[in-house]
């Protein structure tokens, strides 16, 4: 062999070799590994800094992990973002033992339903996973107040805006019968008189808030915080 081909054939050896030992690790995260990764981090952190008692806490999907001024929106509180971008109601009920349970909070404002609507998924089936998240907290925190967030609109899911406003109601029927319960009804409040959606509450992608979007969210949470 000659020299040239014998130094190529040792350094392709060494790039199959090294491959080998870290290729799974190069593989795209899946989504349940992101949702660990960031659940185990949120873990890390109250190891850290215990966040406390008389905790505000919000979750769901992306637009509260999204949410980074949210403590400065709500000041004076113990507010806590407990997000999981991505998530269903479904998965967020997975990880309610880890990312509401521990804190004992005394208002949960919760934020799911969106990725819901994204993956088809009916409205009744979504009022279905909603009690039972909703149950599941009863059981762990009978003492909490739970304040739904309701789906927002946005011009991702422009196609969508019927089965987003039927969940909603749905949702808004089923808290009325429950005691200690809120409805914060961003949806309304980020439409125009006309009921249009406005460009500027919403990041390129059409679906994430940017910073005007969250003012509207911040202007209608406020009077729920206690």
């Amino acid at each position: 062999m000659k020299k040239s081909n014998y130094t190529l054939h040792l350094l392709l050896m060494a790039v199959m070799a090294l491959y080998s030992i870290t290729g799974t690790a190069q593989e795209p995260l899946t989504q349940q590994q992101k949702w660990e990764q960031k659940v185990r981090a949120y873990e890390k952190q109250d190891s850290l800094n215990p966040p406390g008692k008389h905790i505000i806490l919000f979750t769901g999907s992306s637009t509260i992990e999204n949410w980074k001024t949210l403590q400065q929106d709500i000041p004076g509180k113990n507010v806590l973002n407990r997000g999981i971008s991505g998530t269903k109601t479904s998965d967020l009920l997975h990880y309610a033992n880890r990312v509401i349970r521990p804190y004992h909070a005394d208002q949960i404002f919760l934020y799911e339903g969106d990725n819901d609507i994204g993956f088809k998924l009916s409205p009744d089936s979504i009022l279905l996973r909603f009690k039972q998240l909703f149950s599941y907290i009863r059981q762990v925190n009978a003492g909490a107040e739970i304040i739904f967030i309701t789906i927002k609109p946005s011009p991702r899911r422009l196609k969508d805006s019927v089965a987003i406003q039927q969940t909603n109601l749905l949702i808004k029927d089923f808290l009325q019968t429950e005691k200690n319960t809120g409805y914060a009804d961003v949806y309304t409040a980020m439409l125009t008189p006309g009921k249009q959606l406005v460009p500027a509450y919403y990041r390129e992608d059409g679906l994430h808030l940017t910073a005007e979007g969250y003012k509207i969210w911040t202007d209608v949470i406020k009077p729920f915080i206690k």
